[in-house]
């Protein structure tokens, strides 16, 4: 919920506008207000209109969050905090018979962690660009992004980690996006990993981690869903068998 304290909203404004080594002046001539309306918005005698509020989070370069303040209580205090210990990971999943690798950049703010998405990593270079926001419980990781450029055909996805799954510094999720070919609906396994992986025998083994095998698929069938079963990551991670 956000915090509409009309006192705390004007000692935001003041505190960034000092940041920003702006006057009041400066700040009303920058957004088509008078002098005297900040100091009203600073004295938490008028309140700001949402679209005031979003010209000066601009002005700032900072998260309407930032400026408005979020208040959170009990258990979702930590909703937003970065459980992988590093602000750059990387991202596997399998597509037409291979496995694309993808960075995932993070950018920690009080309130929200930005994620910024490189697509499809080869020598240096990338297909696309997706920017979204992750959001945090213990249990799951929640990344939901779009596309940064365009987006063609609603380009967006999202990708659920398994917290609880770790193993040999390795996370295994859900990749939910579009095919390749028809661009529908499809949901595949991903694994997430500090550490990029380079060679070919390593990215083979990958491939064949993530393929579904028929101890899955029977308990697709048996359950009409697929459940991870983090419990036991045997349940979930392929055997290196043909």
């Amino acid at each position: 919920m956000y915090d509409t304290n009309m006192t705390s909203l004007g000692e935001n404004l003041r505190r960034y506008r000092k940041i920003a080594n702006m006057s009041m002046q400066q700040l009303g001539d920058a957004i088509g207000k008078s002098k005297a309306s900040i100091n009203r918005y600073e004295t938490g005698e008028v309140l700001l209109d949402m679209l005031t509020a979003i010209e000066i989070c601009n002005i700032f370069n900072i998260d309407l969050n930032e400026l408005c303040e979020v208040s959170v209580q009990g258990v979702e205090r930590n909703i937003n905090h970065n459980p992988f210990n590093g602000n750059l990971l990387y991202l596997y999943y399998i597509s037409k018979n291979g496995v694309v690798v993808s960075s995932i950049e993070i950018t920690e703010k009080q309130y929200s962690n930005y994620v910024l998405m490189k697509n499809g990593l080869v020598k240096g270079r990338y297909k696309q660009e997706y920017t979204g926001i992750m959001e945090c419980n213990y249990n799951t990781a929640f990344i939901c992004l779009t596309n940064a450029i365009s987006n063609p055909g609603l380009d967006k996805f999202q990708v659920e980690i398994d917290l609880h799954s770790k193993w040999n510094n390795m996370y295994f999720g859900i990749f939910l996006g579009v095919s390749d070919n028809t661009h529908r609906p499809t949901a595949r396994k991903c694994m997430l990993t500090k550490q990029k992986v380079n060679t070919k025998e390593e990215l083979n083994e990958i491939f064949n981690i993530l393929k579904v095998n028929r101890e899955e698929a029977q308990d697709i069938i048996h359950t009409k869903y697929w459940d991870m079963k983090s419990s036991n990551i045997k349940d979930y991670v392929i055997c290196m068998e043909n």
